[in-house]
């Protein structure tokens, strides 16, 4: 074992160290996303050189190809299969456990589609050492299109569609005991149903009319699922490849003249908004909660919700009233200071029990959702469009209390999940630490007692700071940067602090991982201090 977990690693480090256009490394790396002993030791006697690399990523592409359907999906039409594939399954999609749909029908389809005989004999030793020998045979022995009740399930339409694009995964514990997940490839045109399966789907393939009919193959659905990532990847290749033929993305666009108009229209809005009792604007803001859930659905987030109008309620209890307080107060600092795109505060009310703030919508996606399908140029131009943000924070002035030099966006304790992993909790205390007179008193907050030798240095700058620059909370449009929200944890920090926060939240997605390293290079060497943290983080979990 100790073998191949030293084989998959080089191999990854080749494929990462080559820097290929993206995807094209994120394909190889699907060829070892299962590596059982067989992928990673083949790859590393077929790539000495980048062009074997070359070669080798080419016939993987060819392999991928005849694995990935793009005809429409073939349903069974023979009213005898149908009904005694109904029976056996439920009458349940046997991937998501919905039921009929008049939108979206339950249908009878093949699981797989025999290829053995169209791959070529040069492929045979690639689809043996990805898929191992016991499955590589089953796909040349054409076994799938010789038995028609094992080779066909129910499955709702649209997942249909989505199960033979990659969207979804199976994995075995038992004989027919199994999860289901939706593959973790994101870009623009996730389809709804892939959506609805974003956790981890427990189920059982058995035959549920109890007349011992076969049930679905466990085989042709471990081959499309080691097939998954890969075809994913192909699928964003070539959305990629097509967005590159078009026009170039724009910013999104603003016009000043309009943007002053209603600047000084919201404002007169506001004004007069702010009069009304906080009792009644509490009760609006909980209607338009529950519109705003009806008409976009719940958010991500629990305590976050898209409201009409081009509005986002924060809720929270009065605990974590200071949290949006911070998070009010830094949107006006960044938007007096900076012309970074960030919501406008629009009120922020609590009672006995309840904290509200209400803000402007940025447009825009979560980068975490569209990361995989940006092309390089596009992510090349994100960085420089974070590097200019983080430049831009660095420069706010900090005029609130003098007298501390690490403080949150207000002058007041720093609420930070970080910062809080490192210590005990402390009800009188609560979530809220600090703040710090100077760094050493933050350095000794963050030490851990079993390692008393590990400490930050002293002597960073202390500059404004995000507090959670992650995929959650960058936003992008059509390709191209249009903001960043979620304040809550901002603040005036040692300058490392936004970078090694980014590795702290994130530490699987090393694409966003290298834009946050390119994004931080002109800002200073933070490697000493990521390496501190990454002993101490050790200890926080």
């Amino acid at each position: 074992m100790e073998g191949c977990s030293s084989d998959f690693n080089r191999a990854l480090a080749i494929v990462r160290n080559a820097k290929l256009p993206h995807p094209d490394g994120q394909l190889l790396e699907s060829f070892l996303a299962y590596d059982h002993g067989y992928s990673s030791s083949y790859m590393l006697s077929k790539c000495s050189t980048s062009v074997d690399m070359a070669a080798f990523l080419s016939d993987w592409k060819e392999l991928i190809a005849m694995f990935f359907c793009e005809d429409p999906i073939r349903q069974v039409l023979d009213k005898r299969i149908v009904a005694d594939i109904k029976r056996r399954d439920g009458g349940r999609c046997c991937i998501t456990g919905l039921g009929n749909s008049f939108l979206d029908p339950l249908v009878v389809v093949p699981i797989f589609l025999g290829i053995g005989s169209r791959i070529d004999v040069s492929l045979h030793e690639m689809l043996g050492a990805f898929l191992g020998p016991e499955l590589r045979d089953w796909v040349l022995a054409g076994t799938a299109s010789q038995t028609i009740h094992r080779n066909c399930w129910l499955v709702r339409k649209s997942a249909a569609t989505a199960w033979s694009q990659g969207f979804f995964e199976f994995s075995f514990s038992k004989s027919s005991e199994c999860f289901v997940a939706a593959t973790i490839i994101r870009g623009p045109g996730l389809p709804p149903i892939a959506e609805k399966l974003l956790s981890l789907r427990y189920t059982s393939l058995k035959d549920h009319s109890a007349s011992g009919m076969d049930t679905p193959d466990v085989f042709a659905l471990k081959v499309i699922s080691r097939f998954a990532k890969a075809i994913r990847w192909s699928c964003v290749a070539r959305e990629i490849a097509q967005k590159i033929s078009r026009a170039p993305s724009k910013p999104y666009p603003t016009s000043r003249q309009r943007f002053l108009f209603t600047e000084r229209l919201t404002t007169a809005l506001l004004v007069a908004w702010r009069r009304v009792p906080t009792s009644l604007r509490i009760q609006a803001y909980r209607a338009l909660a529950i519109l705003g859930a009806y008409i976009y659905g719940s958010n991500c987030s629990m305590k976050v919700q898209q409201l009409p109008f081009g509005m986002y309620l924060k809720s929270t209890s009065t605990e974590w009233h200071e949290g949006l307080a911070n998070e009010y107060g830094a949107l006006e600092l960044v938007r007096s200071h900076t012309h970074i795109p960030v919501p406008r505060p629009l009120d922020l009310v609590s009672n006995s029990r309840d904290s509200y703030l209400l803000t402007s919508r940025v447009p825009g996606h979560r980068l975490g959702a569209c990361i995989d399908a940006l092309d390089d140029q596009e992510a090349s131009t994100l960085i420089r469009d974070l590097q200019r943000c983080l430049v831009e924070l660095r420069a706010i002035p900090k005029t609130c209390a003098p007298e501390y030099a690490i403080t949150n966006a207000l002058g007041n304790a720093c609420y930070d999940h970080r910062i809080n992993a490192a210590l005990n909790y402390d009800e009188d205390r609560g979530d809220f630490v600090g703040p710090f007179v100077d760094e050493e008193e933050f350095n000794k907050t963050l030490r851990c007692g079993a390692l008393p030798d590990v400490v930050h240095r002293s002597g960073h700058k202390i500059v404004f700071t995000h507090g959670d620059l992650n995929m959650r909370n960058v936003l992008v449009h059509n390709g191209r940067f249009s903001g960043i929200v979620d304040w809550e944890n901002s603040g005036w920090y040692p300058d490392y602090w936004d970078y090694t926060k980014a590795h702290f939240v994130t530490k699987l997605k090393w694409r966003w991982l290298n834009m946050v390293d390119d994004a931080c290079k002109e800002l200073g060497d933070f490697e000493d201090a990521l390496q501190t943290e990454r002993q101490l983080w050790q200890y926080c979990f």
